[in-house]
């Protein structure tokens, strides 16, 4: 049987610095890409020509529309049966396409596989990001609810990307976890590799850092969740990441966010905190939510400096 070929879509924003590391990554993969295409959203930088000298092929000039947008240009140009998304400011590893591409059969619509997110100083491991494969097969949407994917991890059928619309253009944030929860949905059959095949580094500068952003764009992708007719057997996960989203804002100062995400969650039957402890019981009882929400935060913080 032949090996499927796959096109390599690399949103970019100032990447110019990147493309060449990038590049060396690629260029050292055990199967190759059949094909590399970038998309160059409104850099101010020599992006595009860097990727020229690359020898990669650019879509440019563009205005800024957001990496939402980008991506779904991208994909509609790519032509082959399988497409993958990366950063290009990210790592990839060189038996990436080795390792997912055998189960990139007529069963499967995505392949994926864990990945680790790195501070880009020190090499330290911020976040590991391990899924657990027989519940991506049996039900990935309930999965990934609580363990959001992005699209560095991923092979995408291509047809079932189209069937799905790509991005969501209104979230400038979260739209790679949000494709692969749709695509869930929608019924795509999940393959999972339990191995770290690709690296995301985190900056200061990177688009991602800020958190604040980031989390209301999470927010603005539960409301959409919440109020899905196919995601309503899910409601009690949809109500628990609303709190969690509540808990991160309210740690950034965001109280108007954590707010409108603890009416959410409320709305979707949680009691705010959620908890089993006797004491946050009784003061949430009392309390508002927000104050029992850092009541709980300050619980976690002491429990963790006696440990």
């Amino acid at each position: 049987m032949s090996t499927p070929a796959v096109t390599l879509l690399v949103p970019c924003y100032n990447a110019a610095r990147f493309l060449p590391r990038l590049a060396e990554h690629v260029r050292r993969m055990s199967v190759p890409f059949a094909r590399v295409l970038c998309y160059d959203d409104g850099s101010k930088d020599d992006t595009a020509a860097v990727a020229r000298g690359l020898g990669w092929e650019i879509l440019s000039p563009n205005a800024n529309g957001g990496v939402s947008r980008a991506r779904n240009r991208l994909a509609s140009a790519a032509s082959t049966e399988w497409i993958h998304f990366h950063d290009a400011d990210d790592r990839i590893h060189p038996d990436f396409l080795a390792r997912l591409l055998p189960l990139a059969d007529a069963s499967a619509d995505v392949v994926s596989c864990d990945a680790d997110w790195i501070a880009e100083a020190d090499e330290r491991v911020v976040v590991s990001w391990r899924y657990d494969g027989p519940a991506l097969v049996s039900d990935p949407a309930a999965h990934l609810l609580v363990r959001p994917m992005g699209l560095n991890n991923s092979l995408l059928r291509r047809e079932a990307w189209e069937r799905i619309g790509g991005c969501d253009e209104t979230l400038a944030m979260w739209e790679d976890a949000d494709v692969h929860l749709r695509l869930a949905l929608a019924g795509a059959r999940w393959r999972h590799v339990p191995e770290v095949l690709t690296w995301s580094l985190r900056n200061e500068a990177s688009f991602s850092h800020d958190y604040r952003r980031n989390w209301r764009c999470r927010l603005q992708a539960l409301r959409k969740y919440a109020a899905t007719p196919e995601v309503a057997r899910l409601a009690p996960l949809v109500a628990l990441e609303a709190e969690r989203a509540a808990d991160e804002m309210l740690a950034l100062g965001d109280r108007e966010a954590a707010r409108e995400a603890v009416a959410l969650a409320s709305s979707l039957g949680l009691r705010v905190p959620s908890t089993r402890n006797p004491l946050l019981r009784a003061a949430r009882a009392i309390l508002p939510a927000l104050a029992a929400l850092r009541l709980r935060r300050a619980l976690r913080r002491i429990a963790a400096s006696g440990s």
